[in-house]
């Protein structure tokens, strides 16, 4: 199953080879075959492997110790404009299958889906969102706001968020 197995990289071409997710552990190999070229961030031995972060961009596969710097490598590398496409996230397994955005911040804010990056925190409960307009939703719940009104005639429930009116709304008609 090739979906489970990690490719290594920066290893002289003698000694290439594939590991199955989680195995490096099981292996008995010199430390020498997991040193990676200078400067080049790969495989960490301090870190156990869930805690790495790896990019998935096509043809990529470099690791990072932290999300900032995994994010930094795509916003930086990655995320350029192609010509009469747009911005075309070419995360392996990204279900938008090359189909592009017409702006860049979009793009950012997409590929976050891919790194679980969640830059927007509540101050209150410290709960974590990708979108400041879910942040801005969330702190509803804890201000009581609820700007959303029925627009149905004689009913006046109120919501968060308009979502939730919506669906509201249809158990009128």
């Amino acid at each position: 199953d090739f979906q489970s197995l990690r490719y290594i990289d920066g290893i002289p071409s003698s000694f290439q080879f594939f590991l199955p997710l989680g195995a490096a552990g099981a292996l008995h190999l010199p430390s020498a075959a997991f040193l990676p070229p200078p400067k080049e961030k790969r495989l960490s031995p301090e870190l156990p492997l869930p805690k790495q972060l790896v990019c998935r961009w096509s043809k990529c596969n470099q690791f990072f110790d932290l999300l900032q710097d995994l994010v930094d490598h795509v916003n930086d590398f990655h995320v350029k404009p192609e010509k009469d496409a747009g911005y075309c996230c070419h995360w392996e397994g990204c279900a938008r299958h090359g189909r592009g955005f017409n702006a860049r911040y979009k793009m950012l804010i997409h590929i976050r889906t891919h790194t679980n990056e969640k830059p927007h925190r509540c101050p209150t409960c410290n709960k974590s969102f990708s979108r400041l307009e879910n942040l801005k939703i969330h702190n509803r719940s804890h201000t009581g706001e609820k700007p959303y009104i029925c627009p149905y005639e004689g009913c006046n429930k109120r919501y968060s968020n308009s979502s939730d009116r919506f669906k509201h709304t249809r158990t009128h008609y």
